[in-house]
C-alpha cells in the first residue's frame, strides 16, 4: 500500500492538513485510531482566549506573552492568518458559514449558561443576545436543561455583554417520532433534518418563545445539509435561534467532520479508521513506511511525507509512563515539557497542567528536533496539539494552532506537487 502523504489523526489539525494537501494535488491517506476533537469540541474556532492569566478581547494582544517556542511564536503571523481565512472559505463552501473576525474574540453560549471565549462561530451559534431571550429545551432530551442554562445566563448578564436581557424558559413537546423515551443529540439532530418534522416542531418553538426575539436552543438543529435546518427553523418561527454548545458528541463538530470527509473523499483521499499507526520505518533520516494495526496482520503504508496530527495525552498521541517520562506513540519522538512524575498533578482543578503543555519540539518547518535542534526526520511534520509549549485547553488555542500548523505544512509540501510530478510519472516528490 502506498500514499504520497500520510496524515495520522483526524482532528481539526489533521483534517485541515489533509484537505489543503489534497486540494494541492497530493495523494493523501488519513490514518486514525478513531474520531478526533471535532466530536468533542464546541464547533467553534478558538484562536487565543487567554494569556498571562487574563481573558483576551483580541487574540493578537496575547501572543507576545506566550512562551518563545509556542507554535504561534515559532510560525509567525502569516500561517495563522492564512489558516483562518482558508477555513472560513472552506466552511462556507460546505454550507457551514463561520461568523466572526479573526482579530476579535467573541462569546459562545454553552448549555450551562456560561459564555466561553472563542473567535469564529458557526452561524447557528453566533446570534447576539439582548432584549427578551427565551431558553428552550426539547421534551425528553436530557443533555440540556433550560432552567440551568437560564440561571447561568442571569448570573453573567451584567458582566458579559448583554445588560437588560429578560430571560424566560420553556420546553417544547416534540412531534411524534420513534424515540419517545430516550434519545441522543445525534438522533434528535437527524430527526430535525427532516423537513416534515421541522414543520411540526416550529409552531411549538414559536409559542414557547412567548414574544421573545431570540431563542437559545441546544445545538441539535440538523446534522446534514450544512446549516439548512437551522435557517429553515428561523424562517418558520420568526426568531433568531442561537445554538448552545453541549457536552459531547458535538453536533456542530460532526457537521464539520462529515463535510471534511465528503470533501476529502471527493479529492481522492483514502481513509483508514480503527487501525491506528503504531510505528514507522526510516532510511537515511527519512520516513519510508508507516506501520499500522490490522485485523489479522500489520498494515504497511509507504509514503513520501508523514504528518502527525495525533494530539497530546488526551488524544493518545503522547503516552505517559510510570517513571514520569513521556513519548510520542507513532515515531517514538522525544517529548518536552514533563520533567518528572510530580508534573502529573496540577495545582488547580481544570487549570493549567504540565501534561497538557507537553509535546514534541519542532523547528520552523515543523520537523521534530533533537536536543541540539537538528531535525530527526526530514520528511516528518508535527501539527496541532502534538506541538510542545502550548496548552490548547487552558489558553483556548486548539483550532487556531491546528489551522496555523496545517497552513505551514501546506506551504512546505504542496508546492512539491508541480515540480516533482513531471519527473515521477505523476507521483509527487
Amino acid at each position: 500500500m502506498r500514499a504520497d502523504v500520510v496524515v495520522v489523526g483526524a482532528g481539526p489539525a489533521g483534517l485541515a492538513t489533509a484537505a489543503r494537501l489534497a486540494e494541492a494535488g497530493r495523494k493523501v491517506r488519513i490514518i486514525a485510531r478513531g474520531n478526533g476533537f471535532t466530536h468533542w469540541g464546541a464547533g467553534s474556532v478558538d484562536v487565543l482566549a487567554r494569556a498571562g492569566g487574563r481573558r483576551l478581547e483580541r487574540p493578537g494582544d496575547g501572543i507576545g506573552e506566550l512562551p518563545p517556542r509556542h507554535p504561534y511564536r515559532l510560525l509567525g503571523a502569516a500561517p495563522l492568518r492564512s489558516g483562518l481565512e482558508w477555513f472560513q472559505r472552506t466552511a462556507a463552501s460546505f454550507g457551514l458559514d463561520q461568523v466572526g473576525d479573526p482579530d476579535v474574540n467573541r462569546p459562545q453560549v454553552t448549555g450551562l449558561g456560561t459564555l466561553r471565549t472563542t473567535c469564529l462561530l458557526p452561524a447557528p451559534a453566533a446570534g447576539e443576545l439582548g432584549g427578551q431571550v427565551a431558553v428552550i429545551g426539547f421534551a425528553g432530551f436530557r443533555d440540556f436543561s433550560p432552567a440551568l442554562c437560564a440561571a447561568g445566563l442571569e448570573r453573567r448578564a451584567m458582566r458579559e455583554g448583554f445588560d437588560g436581557a429578560r430571560i424566560t424558559t420553556g420546553t417544547v413537546e416534540l412531534p411524534e417520532w420513534s424515540h419517545q423515551r430516550y434519545f441522543t443529540a445525534i438522533e434528535l439532530a437527524q430527526a430535525i433534518d427532516d423537513e416534515t418534522f421541522r414543520a411540526k416542531l416550529a409552531p411549538g418553538i414559536a409559542r414557547c418563545a412567548a414574544g421573545a426575539g431570540v431563542a437559545i436552543v441546544p445545538a441539535v438543529l440538523g446534522l446534514r445539509s450544512g446549516h439548512e435546518a437551522w435557517a429553515d427553523l428561523e424562517r418558520r418561527t420568526g426568531l433568531r435561534l442561537v445554538e448552545a454548545a453541549l457536552p459531547p458528541p458535538s453536533v456542530p463538530g460532526l457537521r464539520l467532520f462529515n463535510a471534511y470527509r465528503q470533501r476529502l473523499t471527493g479529492l481522492g483521499a483514502r481513509w483508514q479508521f480503527g487501525f491506528p499507526a503504531i510505528a514507522v520505518e526510516a532510511l537515511g533520516g527519512r520516513i519510508s513506511t508507516v506501520r499500522c494495526e490490522g485485523a489479522s496482520r500489520e498494515i504497511t503504508v509507504e509514503c513520501e511525507d508523514l504528518v502527525l496530527a495525533t494530539g497530546g495525552v488526551a488524544g493518545h498521541g503522547i503516552e505517559a509512563k510510570r517513571d514520569g517520562s513521556m513519548v510520542e506513540v507513532v515515531a517514538g519522538l522525544p517529548v518536552a515539557g514533563m520533567p518528572d512524575r510530580r508534573g502529573f498533578v496540577g495545582e488547580r482543578f481544570l487549570g493549567e497542567h504540565p501534561v497538557a503543555a507537553a509535546g514534541v519540539q519542532v523547528d520552523s518547518e515543523l520537523r521534530p528536533v533533537d536536543g541540539s535542534g537538528a531535525a530527526i526526520y526530514t520528511n516528518l511534520r508535527c501539527v496541532g496539539g502534538l506541538l510542545s509549549d502550548h496548552d490548547p485547553t487552558s489558553e483556548g488555542s486548539r483550532e487556531g494552532v491546528g489551522l496555523a500548523s496545517a497552513s505551514r505544512v501546506a506551504e512546505l509540501l504542496a508546492p512539491a506537487t508541480t515540480s516533482a510530478a513531471a519527473g515521477n510519472g505523476g507521483t509527487a516528490r
